[in-house]
């Protein structure tokens, strides 16, 4: 996301480059087929629910590695941001890109969401102001999906901004040090921080969210990106990591959502070779696009913003039409991405909202060079 990369020095014989934005980019777009299949999956409650059907019950199941993957970009972003920065600047910056856009997001954008889940769930008749009222004063019940205060998915922007400022002064240490992972340099090492990831989800949850697991992959995207020849590694073997990220998760469709050890650890090996085939297939064919990449880092994170309470809403006035099929979801996912990105397009042009909504200072377009 913009907010937790900024452009860098080359580090260690290696550029910045355009595969993590792009990987980035497309997990953002990738919360629209998901957040919409949250609306007619099985397995969990959502603000407002469909029938349910087969297709978005197994997306869900097997989304389990992109929020992990938003995590592990900031990690490798903020590589590249703390080559230019102190660990002071790069805290301020945080709070400024991810703090601001929380606080105005449960404020403004949150509420919404539950105001829908509230007329969804519990029938309620009542006037928007009449909510808003109860919404910020009740503070007995903090079941979102049906009305309580909550971050909604803003949950992603505080932990993201929590575990950045837990771990700067750590990364600026191995930065200063030189450090690069050389276990990272080979295929089955690789594949340790699996018992890691597993050890960590016994941890407890805030919010039903491990923050730990979260962190470890963070941290494990900073250290991936220390070295050219881990990146290397992991676009040589590719197709390994991509067989065994297809196998487990062909083995979490058969666990069916279980809990426990050799659950946990079939969910998180599943996950952790999919990243790794996604930086290795990404590092070789998302290399170009430099404009189309460059307009999707500043939208991508006011899109994040934004996405949820457009779905929402869609799918409250969708569902009163008809609740089964394609159809429904089609309709829902395209009304959200077309709101959000045209809310993107005219809010970019204002100050104040760039600023609440993360975006820094608009940078003036610069004409084409002179030919002398």
């Amino acid at each position: 996301m913009t907010t937790a990369t900024t452009t860098a020095t080359p580090a260690q014989g290696g550029g910045r480059r355009n595969h993590i934005d792009w990987l980035r980019n497309l997990g953002i777009l990738f919360l629209f087929p998901y957040h919409t299949a949250r609306v007619f999956d099985g397995g969990a409650a959502f603000y407002v629910k469909g029938e349910v059907n087969t297709f978005s019950t197994v997306l869900v199941q097997l989304s389990y590695w992109f929020m992990p993957l938003l995590f592990l970009l900031a990690g490798s972003a903020s590589f590249y941001a703390l080559k230019r920065r102190s660990a002071g600047r790069y805290v301020r910056e945080r709070a400024s890109r991810l703090l601001v856009p929380l606080l105005f997001g449960v404020l403004v954008v949150v509420p919404p969401q539950a105001y829908y889940a509230m007329r969804f769930h519990r029938g309620y008749e009542g006037s928007y102001a009449g909510f808003l009222w109860t919404y910020f004063t009740d503070f007995s019940d903090w079941s979102e999906y049906e009305g309580g205060l909550s971050p909604a998915h803003l949950w992603f922007v505080l932990f993201l901004f929590l575990i950045s400022a837990a771990l700067v002064r750590p990364m600026l240490a191995l930065i200063r040090r030189g450090y690069t992972p050389g276990w990272l340099r080979r295929p089955l090492p690789a594949l340790l921080p699996v018992v890691a990831l597993t050890a960590l989800s016994a941890l407890p949850e805030v919010g039903g969210k491990n923050i730990f697991v979260f962190a470890a992959y963070f941290a494990l995207g900073f250290l991936i990106v220390t070295d050219d020849a881990v990146m290397d590694m992991i676009e040589r073997w590719r197709a390994l990591f991509l067989a065994l990220a297809v196998s487990g998760g062909a083995g979490v469709l058969l666990l069916g959502g279980q809990d426990g050890l050799p659950a946990t650890a079939v969910r998180d090996l599943a996950c952790w070779t999919a990243l790794l085939a996604l930086l290795g297939y990404g590092r070789r064919h998302l290399g170009g696009g430099a404009k189309a990449v460059a307009y999707c880092n500043e939208a991508a994170f006011p899109v994040y913003v934004l996405h949820q309470t457009f779905l929402v809403a869609a799918g409250w006035y969708v569902l009163h039409v008809t609740a089964a099929g394609p159809v429904p979801y089609v309709l829902i996912m395209t009304a959200a991405f077309a709101l959000s990105l045209a809310t993107y397009e005219i809010v970019r042009r204002w100050g104040p909202a760039r600023f609440v909504l993360g975006m820094g200072r608009r940078r003036p377009v610069r004409g084409p060079a002179h030919q002398g």
